[in-house]
């Protein structure tokens, strides 16, 4: 079982990185239909490090699949 992507944050920004992952997992999520997986996981990787989010590649993997399948999938904001 997948236990979540821990993303480290600066202690005083963390609601703002919260605000911003949700934003971003919302707008990819909307969008997902549209995409083919391999589209899906760059606009992924892109977006998120937009926002200063760099995933894994089994982290990015397993993130494509969630939003692909309707799962939740868990972010865990640390400092």
């Amino acid at each position: 079982m997948h236990k979540g992507m821990r993303i480290h944050s600066d202690k005083n920004q963390k609601w703002d990185m919260a605000r911003n992952v949700s934003a971003e997992d919302k707008k990819l999520r909307e969008t997902s239909n549209e995409a083919m997986p391999h589209t899906l996981r760059s606009k992924a990787a892109q977006g998120f490090r937009s926002i200063g989010v760099n995933f894994t590649k089994s982290d990015l993997d397993d993130y494509v699949s969630s939003v692909l399948d309707g799962r939740d999938y868990r972010f865990i904001i640390t400092f």
